[in-house]
């Protein structure tokens, strides 16, 4: 007992000699004596070297401060960085104080603000934002050079000397190995042709176009030249003669099924949220599978987000708002969503569009045939969301994840009173998608990188057409499941040469369903095909310093139809002059979805299409070859482009192509050949764009079972041509644009149709044609600042003249038996108005 007391009676008496110890304010002591003191105090072991201690005194604060407060308070001191490497070992090191740098990167030559640039020194890294700024913090120390990358540009690297500036501005000059041949401000600022024939479009940069105040990708591409749409609809696109569905539109990587919503007027997708796109008419890369006519690649933004962002926007058709969140250094979130307006005002444009989408359908043809409906109600709506996941693992490690839901729909009641008695009916169309896409990308080194991709698009149009006397229901439905894997590599064996190689797989399954209560008829219609390929091509850079060279071919395996189809891709570009250049395409492709259409009426005759896949009998895989030569002039903002093309596609079935003549109701399989010549002339002055663009074509079909078997093909237009300009000055963007094109074909009824009395006796088919199309459009856009608040302020007009285009024309029975005349209209006048705010 007396030993314990001693023992406890020593220990209070050496803590109180170490306490004092401590205690001495009053004196400053070397800092190594002072370690030793917190050593022994602490049961801690300080580690460094003599030179960072050598000379250093402290001046102790207090006698019974924490080893943490310590240890903040010494660091205070002496300037030196304090850092536990375990619960015992302290390191002590020189600190290397870091200092904000801040500035812009631009293009050298246009002075273009670049978004998405890429600023690296040893673990610190930074992204610019939409305007080109950017803020790092660097170590004057440590931190010796900042280097910055951007696509397409040549690397730049700065010493730590340069960021004394306040305000960096940074130029990076384009790299004449990558993009020497890139036309840019191809039609308009922000569109770019590139090396291997493609058109890109920067849609945050693009300038304003006619009619349209605001982005919308679907829209835009049809300036231009080979790309339109003969109904006026964006989900209808037609690329050199080819119907919609021989387009393959990509979304993040995903296919889409559907593209517009209100049936096709707008683009389904918010265009504010689409970084670039890419148009693709020939010589496809071997990385794409179908689309035997044309390619639309459009891609959000792939960079982390520094500060947060938010905008809202509201035109007379929809309301939208976007979120984009720095969730932490290395992952970002964008949030987007937009819905129609229409169930709180019904504005003009509505109304046209309305008229527009549901022209000759169910939903509007009732009320003017039919004296005894009583009232009627329209149930409208359609809206999309968007989700992107940005997830920067490591410097060389990214993850992205990302989600699209589109949904159209449509809901009337109609009421009629029939020999006194009231007959009720209520019908229906539902039309949406859900698309994702998962993608991880490893850069290796500087000269290999592999993707790994994986996606999901599903699709559904869903309808019930209800008869209001008889009470006929009629049921219909059209799904899509679309998955694929796909794996890529690329690899630089030299800075002129590159090699891409890959693989892909998918899995397509379609169904379409019929249900008809009287008479009782039900029809369930399943296709699924697996889809193996491999792919492979290089790309040669600068050959003798004047080419621009890729080959590619594609090997897609059918497991169901045990058939392998090869398909060689070649792209040749040459720099003749300084400022004349020729190229030459050419591709070979397939595709397995079709889009046909049973009956006009079907899917209550709004969205007539439904998706098939082949099963090689009735619906066989469809073919394409094409060929293209094209001669360029670009010289001081002058700009002259001439391309002529050929191509063949095969397998094309009837019911796929919307006959509205004798062969509405005729099966058959047969091709098309298209031809035709493109021409683009583009001057650009200091604050003035100007553009012409003529396109002239021909386009036949054969089936041989037909007579005659060549007749023109229903997207044979002859001749197209715009004009357009756009004026810019301070904040201002005005543009116009004149739009003109012959009549596409038509069949009329025979002079002499009593041979029948049930059946229209026709003329050759497509013999006739339409009035000419003839189309002005205007548009405005504004910029301003209220305080941190960036605003925008839009006005369009659709059709100024208000005329009336024919864009479809034929007949039917009614039910008197008569031979009546069906024409459809393009939209009518359409004016707009868009706000939008950004914080």
């Amino acid at each position: 007992m007396k030993n314990n007391i001693f023992l406890l009676l020593l220990s209070v008496l050496l803590t109180s000699v170490s306490y004092e110890c401590i205690a001495q304010n009053t004196e400053t002591k070397p800092l190594e004596s002072f370690l030793h003191i917190l050593e022994n105090r602490f049961d801690v072991a300080f580690t460094y070297a003599d030179e960072n201690i050598h000379d250093i005194t402290v001046s102790i604060p207090s006698n019974n401060l924490s080893l943490e407060e310590y240890l903040i308070e010494l660091q205070k001191q002496t300037g030196l960085e304090f850092k536990r490497l375990d619960s015992r070992y302290i390191a002590i090191q020189k600190s290397t104080p870091e200092v904000t740098f801040s500035g812009k990167i631009v293009d050298k030559e246009t002075k273009e603000l670049l978004a998405g640039a890429v600023l690296i020194s040893g673990d610190k890294y930074a992204v610019s934002d939409n305007n080109g700024q950017f803020t790092i913090k660097l170590s004057p120390e440590l931190d010796s050079a900042l280097t910055i990358r951007y696509v397409g540009y040549k690397q730049l690297v700065i010493n730590n000397k340069s960021w004394q500036d306040e305000k960096l501005v940074l130029e990076l000059v384009p790299d004449v190995l990558v993009i020497d041949e890139v036309v840019v401000d191809y039609i308009a600022k922000g569109i770019d042709k590139l090396p291997d024939g493609a058109i890109q479009m920067n849609m945050r940069n693009l300038e304003i176009l006619p009619g349209l105040s605001e982005p919308d990708v679907l829209h835009s591409i049809q300036v231009l030249p080979g790309i339109q749409s003969v109904n006026e609809s964006v989900s209808d696109i037609n690329t050199r003669g080819g119907t919609n569905d021989q387009n393959l539109v990509l979304w993040e990587g995903t296919k889409m099924y559907q593209t517009g919503h209100f049936f096709g007027l707008i683009s389904a997708f918010n265009s504010y949220l689409i970084h670039k796109s890419k148009v693709i008419k020939n010589g496809t890369s071997a990385e794409y599978g179908e689309g035997v006519s044309g390619i639309i690649d459009m891609n959000q933004q792939d960079y982390l987000v520094n500060d947060f962002e938010a905008s809202v926007g509201l035109n007379m058709i929809s309301a939208d708002a976007i979120v984009k969140l720095p969730i932490t250094e290395k992952i970002s979130l964008m949030l987007g969503a937009r819905h129609s307006i229409n169930n709180i005002v019904i504005t003009p444009t509505y109304k046209s569009y309305y008229e527009r989408a549901f022209e000759h359908t169910e939903v509007l043809q009732h009320l003017h045939t039919n004296d005894s409906i009583v009232n009627d109600y329209h149930d409208f709506s359609f809206y999309d969301l968007n989700l992107k996941l940005l997830y920067d693992v490591s410097e060389k490690d990214k993850i992205r994840f990302s989600i699209l839901h589109i949904k159209n729909s449509i809901e009337y009641e109609e009421n009629a009173l029939v020999n006194d008695t009231l007959f009720s009916r209520n019908s229906y169309l539902n039309q949406s998608s859900l698309l994702s896409n998962f993608n991880y990308s490893r850069v290796w080194s500087d000269k290999h990188i592999t993707q790994f991709t994986a996606n999901v698009s599903q699709y559904s149009l869903e309808a019930m057409n209800v008869e209001l006397i008889n009470e006929q229901h009629h049921f219909q439905k059209n799904d899509i499941i679309d998955w694929g894997l796909k794996l890529t590599s690329k690899y630089q064996f030299t800075p002129k040469i590159n090699l891409l190689t890959g693989y892909q797989f998918d899995e397509i399954g379609i169904r379409n369903q019929d249900n008809i209560n009287k008479p009782d008829y039900n029809r369930d219609v399943k296709g699924v095909l697996d889809i193996h390929s491999l792919f492979s091509e290089v790309e040669v850079n600068r050959i003798f310093g004047r080419a621009y060279l890729r080959l590619g071919i594609r090997a897609n395996y059918l497991q169901k139809f045990d058939e392998l189809f090869l398909e060689p891709r070649a792209v040749l570009n040459v720099k003749l002059t300084d400022f004349i250049s020729c190229e030459v395409l050419a591709e070979k492709k397939s595709q397995y979805t079709t889009q046909l259409i049973d009956f006009q009426s079907d899917f209550l005759g709004i969205e007539k299409r439904r998706w098939v896949i082949s099963n090689n009998k009735s619906v066989p895989v469809i073919n394409s070859q094409q060929f293209s030569f094209g001669m360029q002039y670009n010289r001081k903002k002058l700009l002259i482009s001439v391309e002529v093309y050929k191509k063949k596609v095969s397998g094309i079935i009837t019911p796929s192509q919307g006959f509205q003549n004798q062969f509405q109701y005729v099966y058959a399989i047969g091709n098309y050949s298209a031809k035709g010549m493109e021409m683009l002339v583009d001057k650009r002055l200091k604050k003035t764009n100007i553009w012409f663009n003529y396109v002239l074509a021909k386009n036949d079909y054969y089936f041989k079972e037909f007579t005659p078997s060549v007749f023109p093909n229903n997207l044979d237009i002859r001749h197209t041509i715009s004009i357009g300009g756009s004026y810019s000055i301070k904040n201002l963007e005005l543009s116009s644009g004149f739009n003109y094109r012959t009549g596409k074909p038509y069949t009329k009824p025979a002079q002499d149709n009593v041979q029948s009395e049930t059946e229209i006796i026709y003329e050759e088919p497509n013999s006739s044609r339409l009035a000419d199309f003839v189309r002005l459009d205007i548009s405005a856009k504004y910029k301003f600042n209220i305080k941190k608040v960036k605003g925008e302020l839009g006005v369009s007009v659709w059709n100024v003249l208000n005329k009336e285009n024919d864009i479809n024309i034929l007949y039917q029975r009614n039910d008197k038996n008569e031979i009546e005349q069906v024409t459809q209209h393009a939209l009518h006048i359409a004016p707009n108005v868009n706000l939008r705010f950004k914080f």
